[in-house]
């Protein structure tokens, strides 16, 4: 069986045999891994946006369901990014400027407009907003998003928007002397930390979804894809992966494991999680995404 993920080092040893059904790790990249679910593609296992599953269900789309992995997450104080020369400096300064991103609907986008609006006074009707691309989903009509043509880089770089909700770009990939753009909020690293301390939540991006007429066939496989996903974040942690290869590394990750409480990538469906799926589902809920809030039964294997 197939399990089409991201390239991490927490899931380099999911390939393994669990419960006597093969399993092997096929890294694909993000476009390719979420055309697989929205375009009803081929696939047994595959990681997934967590927003945009809950919206498929809302939707209607029960022909997939989810198990309680989730393999990557992200802090969104500092995805939002500005040029270099800009003198702005606070979320809510944004207010009435035109900000770009990849896609509205993304998970990244509805935790950052969620965190801005809950915390920093800026709430996504107050922003101009442009999206690249053909969007996942239709954006509610009260967000007015408009379809930008050009590249979104390009376009702040050059002052055609004033800032991006975007969590990787190219520009981040230059020494730090050439980049164009910064994080609006100086302080993001310092934010970050300080909302985790404060809520307990470091936010979600994506989960792994299986099709259910895969599970039909194979009933013993949603175990069996979270032995695996578990058993080799256990193997990442007993290897200290990450501690070794950068000056600092393992302080850094000593550090970082207490502040987490030893887990920084928690899997199932403990408080933890639950707070913050229902807190992603408070925003979908309030950003015009979602008609209701679902159950964790609603939305996780085996119901």
């Amino acid at each position: 069986m197939i399990v089409f993920g991201g390239d991490y080092e927490h899931t380099v040893q999911v390939s393994s045999v669990q419960n006597g059904i093969d399993l092997e790790y096929r890294v694909l990249s993000r476009p390719e891994l979420f055309a697989k679910v929205l375009e009803r593609q081929d696939f047994d296992v595959c990681e997934f946006s967590l927003s945009n599953y809950v919206m498929m269900r809302d939707r209607g789309d029960d022909w997939l369901t989810a198990i309680p992995i989730f393999p990557n997450r992200a802090f969104r104080h500092g995805t939002m990014l500005v040029r270099q020369d800009e003198t702005m400096e606070s979320f809510s300064e944004l207010a009435g400027k035109r900000v770009g991103t990849a896609d509205y609907t993304m998970t990244g986008g509805v935790w950052g407009r969620g965190i801005y609006a809950e915390y920093y006074h800026l709430h996504w009707s107050q922003v101009e907003w442009f999206s690249s691309g053909k969007p996942r989903f239709t954006p509610p009509e009260a967000a007015r998003v408009t379809t930008l043509d050009d590249d979104i880089e390009d376009a702040l770089a050059a002052g055609r928007l004033d800032a991006i909700l975007y969590p990787r770009t190219r520009d981040a990939l230059l020494p730090a002397a050439g980049r164009r753009f910064r994080p609006l909020i100086k302080n993001w690293r310092a934010a970050e930390a300080e909302y985790y301390r404060s809520t307990g939540i470091y936010p979600i991006s994506h989960v792994v979804v299986l099709p259910r007429d895969t599970i039909a066939r194979h009933p013993d496989l949603p175990d069996a894809v979270v032995a695996a996903y578990t058993d080799s974040m256990k193997r990442t942690k007993q290897r200290r992966l990450a501690a070794s290869f950068l000056p600092w590394g393992d302080a850094i990750w000593s550090d970082t494991m207490e502040f987490f409480g030893g887990e920084p990538l928690p899997y199932g469906l403990g408080a933890e999680n639950q707070a913050t799926i229902a807190k992603l589902q408070d925003y979908l809920v309030e950003q015009e995404l979602i008609g209701r809030r679902y159950s964790l039964p609603d939305l996780f294997w085996p119901h």
